[in-house]
């Protein structure tokens, strides 16, 4: 977990901790947060410029005439341009970093911020010096302060945005005392010292309120994130032991008591002469014969988006479009049984050399699922008519000699599949109507 490593972290570095902690990896989730918060600034930056020429043309008066001079804009575009191609730098790799799955310290937020702080004391400055006032602190200055302090909170840490306080409270304090030295403004200096120390002190104080707000967003992702982990920790868990879709559903319908009905595909199969094979091997044959048998089954059944929900000695059941909702359910089923057949021609049983034969139902209809159980032991099992008449198909292939047979509401899905041979209708155990059952050939 995020959360616990961080925190065995901690406690191992003891008073190093505040500095390694910088070392440390930033989490995908908070990389992605950050660069939301880098691609705002961004967006910002560009509607800023675009709007401010905008603004110029339609009130000629709202730019000051000092201002206008060609020096000074050169010296802000170039600023400006820094700090524009400084984000979009980071923007991108922090994009690549993402698609990429590729880690970043959490230092580099350090450069970042210090960026960001810096380059604008340097434009502000260059207003003041230009416009021979300290008008461009009134308003620009403090409004992009506390806009950068605002997104300061989106690191989600406390230091750094406490950092960003410290530095807009200084970068503030100390361009708006230069400039009073260099411009030397009539009226009381030291009340407007006090004036700009006050704001100072109040961009301070932004910043370790915007710390604190991050700091509790902090604990409410890092809960979510360990939450999430823990999901898929036991996802990965369960899906070793199940599948992965099986493991979701689950976990989605973990505390419902009540059953669903699902359309869908529902597979048996079963290796024929299993028994008797298994009677006349050392055990360590028998697993090595049926990892050999299953492991090509389970990717097959796997790659047409089935779902096996027991494996048997030697057989399993398999579903398609019931855990998870698929409308070409059953040519995928279908296609599987082919695959499986075809597979199947290619290997042998070790016992006299023979071929290994297996027997393959499908049917397709509603069927009813559910995690059937008690508090010690559940599983998520598929109950119903179709499923046992899936199950009796299966069964019939000794009786036909045959190794996939499916039923006709399969048939009526295959667009005339010419490989289909039926076999007229067949009484099956358990169901009260004759069956028609058709043979793959």
């Amino acid at each position: 977990m995020w959360t616990k490593r961080k925190a065995n972290c901690k406690s191992h570095l003891g008073i190093f901790a505040p500095l390694q902690i910088f070392r440390e990896p930033l989490h995908p989730e908070f990389l992605k947060i950050e660069r939301k918060r880098v691609g705002v600034i961004v967006l910002l930056f560009i509607l800023s410029f675009a709007v401010i020429p905008l603004l110029h043309e339609l009130v000629p008066n709202l730019l000051r005439n000092t201002v206008n001079r060609p020096e000074f804009f050169r010296g802000m575009i170039i600023w400006a341009g820094i700090f524009f191609v400084f984000e979009l730098s980071m923007f991108f790799r922090i994009n690549h970093a993402i698609k990429k799955n590729q880690n970043i310290p959490r230092l580099i937020l350090i450069p970042n911020i210090l960026m960001e702080f810096s380059i604008p004391a340097l434009v502000l400055y260059q207003g003041i010096k230009f416009d021979q006032s300290l008008l461009v602190m009134e308003y620009d200055g403090l409004t992009f302060y506390f806009v950068l302090l605002m997104l300061s909170a989106m690191h989600l840490n406390f230091r750094i945005s406490f950092l960003a306080g410290v530095l807009a409270c200084v970068g503030y304090f100390g361009v708006s005392f230069l400039g009073m030295e260099m411009i030397l403004p009539e009226g009381d200096i030291a009340q407007m010292r006090e004036i700009y120390a006050a704001r100072s002190l109040g961009l301070l104080f932004a910043g370790f309120i915007a710390g604190i707000v991050a700091s509790e967003i902090r604990k409410r992702v890092d809960s979510h994130i360990t939450t999430l982990e823990d999901q898929r920790e036991i996802e990965t868990l369960l899906g070793q032991q199940l599948s992965q879709d099986v493991a979701r559903e689950l976990i989605e319908h973990r505390n419902e008591k009540v059953g669903h009905k699902v359309e869908g595909a529902i597979m048996f199969l079963d290796i024929r002469n299993f028994t008797a094979m298994a009677d006349h091997q050392l055990p360590e044959e028998t697993i090595e014969f049926q990892n050999a048998i299953f492991d090509p089954l389970i990717r097959i059944i796997e790659k047409n988006h089935g779902i096996i929900h027991q494996i048997l000695g030697d057989g399993f059941m398999a579903s398609f479009g019931i855990a998870v909702k698929n409308p070409q359910h059953v040519q995928d089923a279908y296609q599987a049984g082919i695959e499986i057949i075809e597979i199947i021609s290619h290997l042998r049983a070790g016992l006299n050399g023979e071929k290994t034969r297996v027997g393959i139902g499908l049917h397709c209809g509603e069927v009813i699922t559910g995690n059937i159980g008690n508090e010690i032991r559940k599983q998520f099992s598929l109950a119903g008519k179709n499923v046992i008449l899936a199950a009796r198909l299966e069964q019939l292939n000794k009786q036909f000699n045959s190794q996939f047979l499916v039923s006709r509401s399969v048939a009526k899905q295959l667009e005339n599949d010419n490989r289909l041979e039926s076999l007229g209708p067949v009484k099956v155990k358990g169901i009260d109507e004759k069956v028609e059952v058709l043979k793959v050939v």
